[in-house]
């Protein structure tokens, strides 16, 4: 993977970074702060809101056309504030286009996950890409109502730097 292409790629992504940063972060809060089942009921799903059901499914919908390059259905749900961050429909289009040059159609869905903070309910998709597999990268969508009033994507994990385990052997 180029570090440059990577690079420049991320700098238009740079206003939302502490954002997303932050929902990402309270994303993993959240799960780790649901009470864990007793392990005679473990196989038992865990309980999720309405809200976060909707959001769920809707997420996953919008995620799969924004993958697919068919955004008049995200762009018409994004709210004017969203909108104003990525300027004009083109100007998204132009982005989802370079990223799908860039990295390639998702390969490895690594997790999705709700979380309500607020008026909003979150839904985060942490995928790898084909031409950079060992990037994960979590696209998040906030919804308040059916309005998206939150959207973005953002490095979560760089698996490339993860240290080579040793063969015993070798010990």
């Amino acid at each position: 993977m180029n570090p440059a292409r990577r690079s420049a790629f991320s700098v238009r992504l740079a206003p939302l970074t502490l954002l997303l940063g932050a929902v990402l972060l309270a994303g993993q809060e959240a799960g780790a702060a649901a009470p864990k089942a007793p392990p005679a009921t473990s196989a038992a799903p865990a309980r999720v809101s309405a809200a976060e059901q909707a959001a769920m499914t809707r997420g996953r919908t919008l995620v799969r056309d924004f993958y697919a390059v068919k955004l008049d259905g995200l762009w018409g749900a994004f709210s004017p504030g969203v909108r104003s961050q990525w300027g004009a429909l083109t100007d998204f289009r132009a982005f989802r286009r370079d990223g799908l040059a860039q990295y390639g159609p998702e390969r490895q869905v690594v997790q999705e996950r709700t979380f309500t903070r607020g008026p909003e309910v979150f839904y985060v998709r942490s995928a790898a890409f084909e031409k950079a597999p060992d990037l994960v990268w979590a696209v998040v969508l906030g919804f308040t109502g059916t309005q998206v009033t939150t959207f973005g994507i953002a490095l979560e994990e760089d698996r490339s730097d993860a240290p080579v385990a040793l063969h015993p052997a070798s010990r």
